[in-house]
């Protein structure tokens, strides 16, 4: 039933309304009928899609009440944390109150908020007020950090701006537990020049760690050292293990002989892990592994021995019941996937207590099994692997586990007493010089990116294993590496592609040729501190571990030059040196360029009274297939392009100034006679693009219009004699997600 339950829960949330979910149903219900052990795993599956709804209705399918007849809602919320301090202040919030509907703490939809208010908001802070809200709808891009998805798990379901002439922050919560706890660990740790990792692995809170230091731990694979998991749970209940049966032992306590003492310190240590989770607040990493103790620890008392695979799938039942949907989470996948490959090292490995050197070996076994067994999971959600996490985490988790842990734990407990500022001195000065030395390994040994790894590939790697493990014949594993292999050398591959991110209202497009890059214009920035090129634009070069060549502003207007900035901060600033040799902030020159065998041709032009017309207009070129970027421009500067006889026929056409009824004449589309159009546009934005007129006019030439607003980024490959197009939400979409 277990396993039954849980091919329901994911079979629901990844493939319903899809063939597959058909297919897969209809086929459980005929194995159910003629095999009738498999009723139980069919009752399972339909307890598993009934949990899905459930969870979906009660927790995540939030309407806005009359939404298209309201300016404004009154609300009543709790800030849960402020994402921007610098006024417009950014918060997330929890409704408990929309309108006339209220919701319990437990249920309360979650929105992300403007306030532009003089008053300093805090977490805690609770306020009412009139609220412009609607419904939360993030860009989408192709294998980027997706805004929506993430939204969802977090039960954020609107967004929007506060209206401050009814904003009244009416109550101050104290500080609960929680809060108090970490305000003292903040002040414990707060002289020591590693103060940032102390508190992170004393509270699992990572404000304190900056950007630098998040890459720098990623890239070493140490970064899960830093989210409290099964290694930190099990260290906090190994501790207190121990040192209650120590305590026992050196009080002489008489104890009833026929009472199985172990439970009792097995007790002791699970009631120290539960406050030490909940101390983190419950983080999701915490709790799963906190669970997965619970079911190990009940089992071995009431099974009498270790039920490890059992334990495993009863706890993935229980976390699936309390949250399906955590099914989206990766840590998730890690997770339980290292716990598996630890089991079955240790089922060959066994460690020894009176053998040092087979300990150390078993140890080591576990690193490399960990390496290799996660190391697909890796590639697919980060796009590379850590070269140097082999090797160093064989010392750091001896190091965590053995010194910095129980020094941690001393330090908070000891610091209740006394001034304890003195000793954290002892293992900070060593660390602090151990952290010196991993900034001093180079990049290319730290990480290597090898791009994106599709989920096709991931599955058949990990189908090697069971047919390894399971079956006699071993042979058999080579038939998933042969399919990796044909797929790789038989899958044609296009000769070149056009990216047109959804970047909101901007632009923002990538040329891409054998791993290189060309980009035009760089979408738009936020408060003059936010943009799309660290969010979108940087992530998918490295995700598909391009080269940038050169790259163009078509003007200098914010939707079009906000990112530039980030982009030359990211050390690009040489790439706009070929087509804006007098500078970035300068009008682009007219030129061509040979970018591995396309053209790129930017248009001569006349002086215009306006910053839209005298964008720089590009046309790449291949043999069969070519891309017009035109900019802001107008029709005065299309009735120039066409008066000078300039070549602007193309197959593909970003529509100028995102589809505004001011460009796009009809005898420019005639000049040009696309076969797609693109308009690079906001959702529902406040100039309504692209505009009814011009798409009216573009359908009277059949060409096909597609607005990144509506269907998000759009991909474009071109081969010799055929093009394919995609776009994001079509091809990365949810049932649970209304696009």
């Amino acid at each position: 039933m277990s396993l039954g339950f849980v091919i329901g829960v994911v079979v629901t949330v990844f493939y319903y309304q899809t063939l597959e979910f058909t297919v897969i149903t209809i086929s459980i219900l005929i194995v159910s009928t003629y095999f009738k052990p498999f009723l139980t795993v069919l009752l399972g599956f339909i307890c598993g899609i009934c949990c899905v709804a459930a969870h979906f209705i009660l927790f995540y399918s939030f309407e806005l009440p009359d939404q298209h007849e309201k300016y404004a809602y009154s609300v009543n919320a709790v800030v849960e944390e402020v994402i921007s301090s610098t006024p417009p202040q950014y918060v997330k919030v929890k409704i408990t109150r929309l309108e006339d509907s209220e919701y319990s703490q437990f249920r309360a939809p979650k929105a992300l908020l403007s306030i532009n208010s003089t008053q300093p908001i805090q977490p805690g802070d609770a306020f009412t007020a009139q609220v412009r809200l609607k419904n939360f709808r993030g860009i989408k891009n192709f294998t980027v950090f997706d805004s929506q998805l993430y939204a969802f798990t977090q039960k954020i379901a609107f967004k929007g701006t506060v209206l401050n002439k009814q904003l009244a922050i009416y109550n101050r919560q104290q500080n609960n537990h929680i809060a108090a706890y970490r305000t003292y660990v903040k002040k414990l740790v707060s002289s020591a020049e590693l103060n940032w990792l102390y508190y992170v692995l004393l509270t699992g809170d990572k404000s304190l760690m900056t950007f630098e230091h998040k890459q720098l731990m990623q890239s070493l694979g140490l970064s899960h050292l830093l989210a409290i998991s099964g290694l930190h749970i099990s260290l906090v209940f190994g501790f207190c293990y121990f040192a209650v049966r120590c305590f026992l032992k050196l009080i002489k306590l008489e104890l009833n002989q026929s009472l199985n003492i172990a439970i009792f310190y097995s007790a002791a240590g699970f009631v120290a892990a539960f406050i030490y989770v909940y101390l983190s607040d419950f983080i999701i990493s915490a709790t799963r592994a906190l669970i997965m103790l619970g079911c190990y620890l009940l089992l071995y008392y009431l099974a009498k021995q270790a039920l490890r695979w059992r334990s495993i799938l009863y706890a993935l039942v229980i976390i699936l019941a309390v949250n399906p949907f955590s099914l989206l989470n990766p840590g998730l996948y890690f997770s339980f996937l290292a716990v598996c490959i630890i089991f079955m090292v240790l089922k060959q490995f066994p460690l020894r207590g009176h053998s040092l050197l087979a300990n150390i070996r078993t140890l080591f076994v576990i690193q490399l099994g960990l390496f290799i067994g996660l190391l697909p999971l890796s590639l697919y959600f980060f796009n590379g692997v850590s070269l140097a996490g082999l090797v160093l985490n064989l010392v750091a988790i001896p190091i965590l586990s053995f010194v910095l842990m129980p020094a941690l734990f001393l330090s908070v407990l000891l610091g209740l007493l006394t001034d304890w500022h003195a000793f954290i001195v002892l293992y900070d000065f060593p660390l602090t010089y151990i952290y010196q030395m991993l900034l001093a390994i180079p990049q290319h040994i730290r990480w290597l990116n090898v791009g994106q790894v599709s989920i096709t590939t991931v599955v058949l790697l990990y189908s090697v294993v069971p047919l390894l493990y399971f079956i006699k014949l071993r042979v058999l594993a080579c038939i998933p590496l042969l399919t990796l292999l044909s797929n790789y050398y038989f899958t044609q591959s296009s000769l070149w592609q056009l990216n047109v991110f959804d970047v909101g209202h901007g632009l923002m497009v990538l040329i891409k040729k054998d791993k290189h890059a060309f980009i035009y214009d760089f979408g738009p920035s936020y408060f003059n501190r936010f943009s799309r090129v660290p969010s979108v634009l940087l992530p998918y070069i490295d995700a598909h571990n391009l080269t940038v060549s050169t790259a163009i502003v078509s003007h200098q207007d914010n939707d079009h030059a906000g990112g530039v900035a980030h982009f030359k901060a990211a050390g690009y600033a040489w790439s706009f040196d070929y087509f804006h040799p007098n500078g970035v902030y300068n009008d682009c020159i007219a030129t061509t360029l040979d970018f591995n065998g396309l053209s790129i041709q930017t248009f001569a032009k006349e002086e215009f009274n306006n910053s839209n017309d005298n964008s720089c207009i590009v046309k790449i070129s291949a043999a069969n297939y070519s891309v017009l970027l035109t900019g802001d421009i107008s029709k005065t500067r299309e009735s120039q392009l066409i008066k000078k006889k300039d070549d602007l026929q193309s197959t593909v056409l970003i529509s100028p100034h995102h589809g505004s009824d001011s460009s796009s004449s009809d005898e420019f589309i005639k000049a040009v006679n696309p076969t797609i159009v693109i308009h690079s546009s906001a959702y529902q934005g406040q100039w309504q693009f692209p505009s009814k007129a011009v798409v009216e006019r573009y359908n009277k030439i059949n060409a096909k219009q597609y607005s990144t607003g509506d269907v998000g980024q759009v991909r474009v490959d071109f081969y010799a004699k055929h093009l394919e197009l995609t776009t994001a939400r079509a091809q990365e979409s949810y049932w649970f997600i209304k696009d």
